[in-house]
This record gives structure tokens, C-alpha cells and sequence, in this order.
């Protein structure tokens, strides 16, 4: 049953017709397209069109109930593109998309493309980049992903994203979960499948946590399922926070679990930053790392101090550590000076560490050379290593010659190290050369 106020039932309706598929908009498309003449001698039709043209124009109080059987009585409709050919219907695709109604425009172009099958996407959707059309892009990839998914997906691993958008991945994804799921798993990781995963996975949690779940503990521990967890655990959190969180806690241990808890709490310390801080201590500490983050850069926002005082009631470990990164970050966007005269007095420990690298991957883009400074007080390893690729990176771009003697200068680096992020500086100096010169 709809809710909606009368005055915006149509608009919504209208809108989830062209969302929810194209039955609906091809037998819309038939009253939009009647000559009147028959409307008029159509008992059927004239009844129709008169309803539709009353709630269009708000000249009616029906209720939620008529709607819904005017609705119902219109999807099935015959087109009246049924044996028109390939070529006929490409056509009515450009012309369609010429109407000057916006409902029309929408209506013409969806019925048309709902009468393509599987050989004639292809050619539709370059006549359809051809003409910039963007409406017809958008129903063909929709059509694609309803017929003839795997033509597609192999257009998108030939061509990339500039071919397939997201509209694709959204409605197969809500179509076969679980073909998009076992194609997205089979995928190298990279930019490429970064570009569509979170189309995928944030489908199928919005439409279906639950199921989404289910999908999450058929895959391998590991990025993959820990985001597909995270976004289920979004919309149920976002419903009921206590119910989400006994859901959380009786996950098995895994990047799944953490994923999950780090979700829920994050959600309760937006409404309830105590209640925050009391679930975060009740649970082991490599479990909740990022609700500790969060939790920490709220606090540091409002009141560094207060942060801070959080924080040392902590025990040293990956949640301590995780709250000094999150509170030297966010308080440098504030004061540099004061972040800098806490973390001078800190004594040596993995927590202190955290916070040097939290304040210098901040400060890198306005001090890269404090950045640096900073960086190389870390103990030797890959966050030193990859701190410090940050920040000459970066200071490289404004000033060469003084990052680089001061790569050859400061002590403290290996040998190795020094070569390592030479070479990366002097990469990033020639993509640089590169951009230029396009």
C-alpha cells in the first residue's frame, strides 16, 4: 500500500515506473501515444487516459487503492512495437528521445528499448554514444543486464567504464546477485574493479542485507566480503542499532566480524558517543578498531583534549593506536603547533607512533618537509617507508632540489631506503613531465 501525500503519488510513481523496469512504461507509453480519435471510441482507453489525466493534473482526491488498480490494470498492456524490426525500433529510440516531455521522452525510449533482444543492444548502444544520448544509454544497459548480462560485462573488460556506467552493475546486481557477486570475485584487484565493486556490493546490501550476508559468508575472508559486510551492516544499523549489534557479535571471527562491529558502533556513536565508548571497551580491541577511529575523530573535532583523555584509558594496543592516528590527524587540521608539543612529549611506544604517522600523513600536502621530518622519527619499515613516499612525493612537485638533498642528508635511512624513495620520487617527477606535455 502507498503512503505517499496525493499531491506527489504520481510524480513517485511515474518515477519508480522508469526505475522498476519496462512493463510498466510500455503500457504507459500506449495512453501517451493513443490518437485521441481512439481514445474516444475505446470505452477501455478513454476511461484510462481520463484517470491518469485527472491525477496528473491533481484534479482528484482517489484513493491509494485506485491508484493501485489503475496501475495494475495498465501493466500488460500490448506495444505497439511488437513486429516492428531491429532497425524500426533503433529508430524510435532517436526520435523518442527528442520529445519535448520529459515523461514522453522517457516513456518512448524505455518502451523501444524493452523490444530489443540480445543481437541488437550492441548496435543500439553505439548509435546511442554516437548521438550522446544519455536516456537510451542508460535503458539499454538496464535492458542488457535483464537479457544478455555477459555481453555487457565483456564490453566493460575491453573498453572499461567509460563504455558500461553504473546502471548496468545496479540492475544486474538487483536482477542475479549472484552472478555479479561470482564475476566481481573473479576480477584481479585494482582500479578497475574498485571502479564498479561498490556499485555491486552497495546494490545488493540496500535491496537486501539479509541475502547480502549470506553472500558475504560464502566468500573468503577477506577485502571483498569485510565491505559487503560493512554495507549490509549500514542499512541494518541504520533500522535497529541494538539488534544490528547482537547480529555483529555473533559473526565469526574474521575481517567480517570486525568489518560489522566497527559499522554498528560507528552508527551509535553518531547519536551516542558514551554509549560509544562503553560498547568499544566491553569488546577485545583488534575487534573494533574503526569504531575506535570514528569515536576518536568526533571527539578530536568538538575537543581535542577530551579525545586525548578518552584515549588514555585505552590500554596500549591496536585500539589506543587506532585513536592517536584519528585524534593527531584530525587535531592537525586545527593546530599543527599544539599536535606537534603532544607528540614530542610521548614517549616511545606503537601508540606514539600511530600518532606521528596520523599527523604526517595529514600535514604532507601544506608541510610536506615537516611531513618528512616527522616521518623519518618512525622505527624502520613499511609505514616509514611508505609515510615518507608521501611526503617527498609531494614536496618534490614545489621544491626537487631540497627534497632530494635532504633524501641524501638526514640520517637514520638505509641505503636501500634512500634508493627506494628516490626512485619513487623520481617516477612521480616524470609522470609529472608526462601530464605536462599531453
Amino acid at each position: 500500500m502507498f503512503n505517499f501525500p496525493q499531491k506527489f503519488r504520481w510524480p513517485v510513481l511515474a518515477a519508480s515506473a522508469l526505475l522498476a523496469g519496462l512493463p510498466l512504461g510500455r503500457s504507459l507509453r500506449v495512453l501517451v501515444s493513443v490518437p485521441e480519435q481512439e481514445v474516444s471510441e475505446d470505452p477501455d482507453l478513454r476511461k484510462g487516459a481520463g484517470a491518469m489525466k485527472q491525477r496528473m493534473t491533481g484534479q482528484s482526491e482517489d484513493s491509494d487503492e485506485a491508484i493501485e488498480t489503475e496501475i495494475s490494470r495498465l501493466v500488460g498492456a500490448p506495444s505497439r512495437m511488437a513486429g516492428m524490426s531491429p532497425e524500426e525500433v533503433i529508430s524510435i529510440i532517436d526520435s523518442g528521445s527528442k520529445e519535448n516531455s520529459d515523461l514522453k521522452r522517457y516513456l518512448a525510449v524505455y518502451e523501444a528499448v524493452s523490444q530489443l533482444g540480445p543481437a541488437n543492444l550492441a548496435d543500439a548502444f553505439r548509435r546511442a554514444r554516437e548521438a550522446n544520448n544519455a536516456i537510451a544509454l542508460r535503458a539499454i544497459e538496464r535492458r542488457w543486464a535483464e537479457v544478455d548480462p555477459l555481453s555487457a560485462v565483456k564490453l566493460w573488460s575491453e573498453h572499461g567504464p567509460d563504455k558500461i556506467s553504473d546502471a548496468f552493475f545496479s540492475s544486474w546486481s538487483k536482477m542475479s546477485p549472484s552472478a555479479a557477486l561470482r564475476w566481481l570475485e573473479s576480477l584481479p584487484e585494482g582500479e578497475r574493479k574498485a571502479s564498479t565493486q561498490a556499485t555491486i556490493l552497495g546494490t545488493i546490501a540496500r535491496t537486501d542485507p539479509q541475502r547480502a550476508l549470506d553472500f558475504a559468508n560464502q566468500l573468503g575472508d577477506g577485502p571483498d566480503r569485510a565491505q559487503l559486510v560493512t554495507k549490509a551492516f549500514e542499512v541494518l544499523a541504520a533500522k535497529n542499532p541494538s539488534q544490528a549489534l547482537v547480529a555483529a557479535k555473533s559473526l565469526p571471527e574474521g575481517s567480517g566480524r570486525q568489518a560489522a562491529l566497527d559499522t554498528v558502533i560507528a552508527r551509535v556513536a553518531a547519536s551516542n558517543l558514551e554509549e560509544a565508548q562503553r560498547l568499544i571497551a566491553s569488546l577485545p580491541s583488534e575487534a573494533v578498531l574503526g569504531a575506535s577511529r570514528d569515536v576518536a575523530t568526533r571527539m578530536a573535532k568538538a575537543n581535542p583534549d577530551s579525545a586525548l583523555n578518552w584515549a588514555n584509558t585505552l590500554p596500549e594496543g591496536p585500539n589506543r593506536q587506532s585513536a592517536y592516528s584519528a585524534i593527531a590527524g584530525t587535531w592537525a587540521g586545527k593546530d599543527i603547533e599544539g599536535v606537534a608539543a603532544w607528540l614530542d612529549q610521548l614517549p616511545p611506544s606503537a601508540s606514539r607512533d600511530a600518532a606521528v604517522e596520523g599527523f604526517a600523513v595529514r600535514t604532507a600536502p601544506k608541510d610536506p618537509e615537516g611531513s618528512a621530518i616527522w616521518a623519518a622519527t618512525l622505527p624502520p619499515g613499511q609505514t616509514r617507508t611508505a609515510v615518507l613516499k608521501r611526503s617527498l612525493g609531494i614536496w618534490q612537485r614545489y621544491n626537487p632540489e631540497a627534497a632530494a638533498e635532504w633524501l641524501s642528508t638526514t640520517p637514520g635511512l638505509s641505503a636501500e631506503e634512500r634508493q627506494s624513495l628516490a626512485r619513487a620520487a623520481q617516477e612521480g617527477l616524470d609522470l609529472k613531465a608526462r601530464k605536462k606535455n599531453k
